[in-house]
């Protein structure tokens, strides 16, 4: 077949709450604008979504030869981020076009969610502290997360979390581990989190971690202590009466 699908603009960057426009031309291709279906890729996912607003329903007949077919979406959020591709179909034949990759982002003004959590382990190496950042409310493309301990910065590995609801969101992770003794001898670590001109940032200080084992230790010593105290009083009475 000698059709062709060009869709255009190959990548677009907006707002949240602008408008997105996106076009697909159709050349020596008898289809219509109002059969065409458009899909979004999630950038993270690789969820496969259908774009239902589709406009120019009604074509003229020099519009059916050649038609340039659009679809918009209205009030563009931060989960809108993707790549969108238009599929039409010829008889039994069908075209997808080039892609359109879409980047909405989000209000500057707008704090991000940034939430910190530390986990202790230990193996035959010594103790480690893995720090955890989550950042939440952006698109992975625009934000920059590295970690600062004490002096000394890090990058450390990053990890996206798709989750569906109501909104469906993309979670940004970075981890770090640092020895127990140097996180007990830096004293804190801080994330930082870089967007659009601005820096957030959240802090973790190490006595906000509490060490659960030896207070658990100890109540296991205590009940231990008190059912040998019965156990002995118990004894004690039988043998009296006896």
């Amino acid at each position: 077949m000698a059709g062709t699908v060009y869709q255009f603009p190959p990548s677009v960057k907006v707002k949240s709450g602008d408008t997105v426009t996106m076009h697909c031309q159709l050349n020596e291709v008898q289809s219509f604008c109002h059969t065409m279906a458009w899909v979004r890729v999630h950038p993270v996912s690789g969820i496969i979504d259908i774009l239902q607003d589709s406009n120019n329903s009604h074509q003229t007949k020099e519009q059916v030869e050649n038609p340039v077919c659009q679809a918009s979406i209205y009030n563009a959020a931060v989960q809108d981020s993707g790549t969108y591709y238009c599929i039409a179909t010829d008889r039994e034949h069908m075209y997808l076009g080039n892609g359109t990759a879409v980047t909405v982002q989000a209000d500057s003004t707008v704090m991000p969610s940034i939430d910190i959590m530390a986990f202790a382990s230990s193996n035959n190496h010594g103790s480690t502290i893995t720090l955890q950042c989550t950042v939440e409310g952006f698109a992975p493309s625009q934000v920059c997360v590295y970690w600062l301990i004490g002096s000394r910065k890090e990058n450390g590995h990053i990890l996206f979390v798709w989750e569906e609801g109501e909104e469906n969101s993309v979670k940004t992770l970075n981890y770090v581990a640092v020895s127990a003794e140097e996180w007990k001898t830096e004293g804190q670590c801080t994330c930082v989190v870089k967007f659009g001109g601005w820096t957030f940032s959240k802090t973790l200080h190490h006595y906000d971690i509490q060490d659960t084992c030896y207070p658990l230790v100890s109540v296991t010593r205590i009940f231990a202590l008190v059912v040998a105290l019965l156990f002995f009083t118990t004894s004690s009475i039988l043998a009296g009466r006896f």
